[in-house]
């Protein structure tokens, strides 16, 4: 198992989706079970849709 930070891994994976995260969402660790290695475009684009599904959960819409 390895840890990054989201940030990290939509730089090396897929750099044009780190416009659409937050700064905080940017921060937020990320657990790899198999490493980089296993990781492909369409698995980082489903980690960053549920981290910002998961960070707008708490948000309140005016």
């Amino acid at each position: 198992m390895e840890q990054i930070q989201l940030d990290i891994l939509v730089g090396f994976m897929y750099p044009k989706a780190l416009e659409l995260l937050k700064e905080e969402e940017r921060h937020v660790p990320i657990v790899l079970q198999d490493g980089l290695r296993e990781m492909s475009k369409t698995d980082v684009q489903e980690i960053v849709g549920a981290v910002i599904m998961e960070r707008c959960k708490d948000s309140v819409v005016h």
